[in-house]
């Protein structure tokens, strides 16, 4: 969803508050990964810590802060939409597909994909989404043709990752 120059100036990295070493070297890596627009990045931290803030400031104060800034709940889609909603579907790719859709990945072509709970991904899912890591494209689900789509992804979790690899 687009914001306006002014809501996007909700969003920046004066909206954190404290003085702590520990605020402090989260403002420092934030203004960091400003610059460095073409990393993607993992947040982790306890519900309510502020991962989303984190990942508006991180984009806003880019230079993708004009682009689409797409944020997508990773619970709250149904593992039987997953695909179509984040790689898109073509038309008659599944029974009601009546139109091609665009999906996450390609609505925030040119700004940041914020995937948060992303440690609630299938694991079906995760190869796809490793690709479009790797590659740079993705392939509408019921499509042959694979689309380029320049996507900074910044994907956050309260999950214990570790803990679910092992």
């Amino acid at each position: 969803s687009f914001l306006s120059k002014q809501e996007a100036q909700r969003w920046g990295i004066d909206r954190l508050i404290g003085r702590s070493r520990a605020i402090q070297s989260i403002v420092t890596d934030v203004r960091r990964l400003q610059e460095a627009d073409r990393t993607n990045v993992l947040i982790l931290g306890e519900t309510g810590t502020g991962k989303d803030l984190i990942a508006r400031a991180i984009h806003f104060g880019s230079p993708r802060g004009n682009g689409p800034f797409i944020s997508v709940n990773c619970m709250t889609i149904p593992d039987h939409l997953a695909e179509s909603q984040l790689f898109g579907h073509t038309r008659g790719a599944f029974t009601g597909a009546t139109a091609s859709h665009k999906g996450y990945f390609e609505q925030a072509s040119g700004g940041t994909l914020f995937l948060n709970e992303v440690g609630e991904m299938s694991v079906s899912l995760q190869a796809k989404f490793l690709q479009v890591l790797d590659e740079g494209h993705i392939t509408p689900l019921g499509g042959t043709q694979r689309k380029q789509v320049d996507v900074r992804v910044v994907a956050a979790t309260n999950a214990n990752l570790q803990a679910k690899i092992a």
